[in-house]
């Protein structure tokens, strides 16, 4: 038994398995046309992914981290000292600011119905615009540090490359050119020749290697639509493959075709 085996009894493995290839074949019926049996599917998925993740932070992050410490040991906000206690930045805090977002949240929804609270919106845009900006912080240091930073360095160390073989350095030129270029064309747009944003002596120049960086950017988009388009059609062979010739599904079949044959 591997841990990719399901622990459930037989009967709620089958049950899943015929949920499974019900809204398998309602999503799969857009391709006909798009109707509502598909937007119930996708908003049903959608339900119960929220929800799975919704049990998921409680159990592992909200219960074992916020409300069992609080409430195994409420201590005061303060100490003997008057200096905050460690309580107040680990459990009350996070607290008070997660029911703010909660309540900001509970009175957008409402919209027109009931008397409407702008502060307190106003209230909840500050700690998620402080979430926002720590994610947006720590993806731009990741990006940085782990890719432009590391690219550049490797493409500008020509003296080490022009040493070793031509592709190496070419590689690195290569590199650098591409990196510069996409970074120039997103930086200044679509550049032309009559645009007064750069010097005249350097603008073609600069038009073309934005240039190269435009068709750099679309390749790469290319490229990654191509991948979750192959990633997509794995998941599909990978789910007839288990409609079609799993063990159970092949009695389940085996079942149908007897109750059909015996309607009929």
């Amino acid at each position: 038994m591997t841990p990719l085996d399901s622990t459930l009894p037989a009967y709620w493995q089958s049950a899943g398995f015929l949920i499974g290839l019900v809204l398998s074949l309602l999503i799969l019926s857009f391709i006909i046309r798009d109707n509502w049996l598909v937007r119930a599917a996708q908003f049903l998925l959608v339900g119960v992914t929220l929800a799975y993740t919704l049990v998921l932070a409680w159990s592992n992050v909200l219960w074992p981290r916020l409300f069992a410490p609080l409430l195994a040991n409420p201590q005061p906000l303060v100490d003997s000292s008057g200096q905050p206690a460690p309580i107040l930045w680990d459990g009350w805090l996070p607290l008070a600011v997660g029911l703010l977002i909660w309540a900001g949240g509970i009175d957008y929804l409402r919209g027109d119905k009931g008397q409407k609270r702008p502060w307190l919106r106003h209230m909840a845009a500050l700690p998620l615009a402080l979430l926002v900006g720590v994610g947006l912080g720590a993806g731009v240091a990741g990006a940085l540090q782990g890719t432009l930073l590391p690219q550049f360095r490797r493409a500008a160390e020509l003296g080490q490359l022009f040493d070793g073989p031509a592709n190496l350095w070419l590689v690195g030129l290569f590199t650098l050119a591409i990196t510069g270029g996409a970074l120039l064309h997103l930086q200044l747009g679509a550049i032309n020749g009559d645009s007064d944003q750069i010097p005249r002596l350097l603008r073609p120049l600069l038009v073309g290697w934005a240039w190269l960086g435009e068709r750099a950017l679309w390749l790469t988009a290319g490229v990654i639509f191509a991948r979750l388009f192959a990633s997509r059609i794995t998941l599909l062979i990978a789910r007839l493959d288990s409609i079609f010739f799993a063990q159970p599904v092949q009695e389940l079949w085996r079942w149908l075709m007897a109750f059909w044959q015996g309607g009929s």
